[in-house]
């Protein structure tokens, strides 16, 4: 049976955001989710109050600690789905921000095949042999630390089989326009 993942992150409510984007939250709330991950800098506990209601067991909402997080959160939480590893890391001290080649030495350090990440508020799917790299870009569209230029995304990662994932990726157009794409990924 799939098992369905909803990613969001660099959320930084209430700082640089309010909420999660609506389009995005009629997406969140259109299933319970298998799991729930958040790439950090949610900034605020309340914000987990928004998701731990759309996830079908509460231990399934996976959150590592962002940068600009004023709540105690694990840095690189580690989980496993069908014999599958995945990974959450914010991506603090990755410079420059998102740069794949060193989020794949930590996805090797950290032992895993999948690894959400954020801080970039730029979205990024890099699948190759080893490794599948997902950032959600910034879910509430907020402004980036080192950079005006984001992506305002989620992702849904569906996990078919050991080595057969679905990524859909939903993002803002300029105009606020809802873009989707669908990539299939055989490892």
């Amino acid at each position: 049976m799939p098992v369905r993942i909803f990613v969001a992150g660099d959320l930084h409510i209430p700082s640089r955001g309010t909420m999660l984007h609506p389009k995005f939250q009629a997406i969140l709330k259109s299933e319970k989710w298998d799991y729930i991950v958040l790439t950090g800098d949610l900034t605020i506990p309340k914000v987990l109050d928004c998701y731990i209601q759309h996830v079908k067991d509460p231990k399934n909402l996976v959150v590592c600690r962002g940068n600009m997080d004023q709540i105690y959160l694990p840095e690189k939480p580690v989980f496993e789905i069908n014999k599958i590893r995945l990974g959450v890391f914010h991506g603090t001290g990755i410079y420059p921000r998102g740069d794949v080649v060193q989020l794949k030495q930590v996805a090797e350090e950290m032992n895993v095949n999948i690894l959400f990440t954020g801080h970039s508020h730029l979205m990024t799917i890099h699948s190759d042999k080893e490794h599948l790299i997902l950032n959600p870009g910034t879910s509430s569209g907020a402004s980036g630390g080192s950079s005006w230029t984001v992506d305002t995304g989620i992702i849904i990662l569906t996990i078919i089989s050991k080595d057969e994932y679905e990524v859909d990726s939903y993002y803002l157009s300029s105009k606020g326009k809802l873009n989707h794409k669908k990539s299939k990924i055989k490892s």
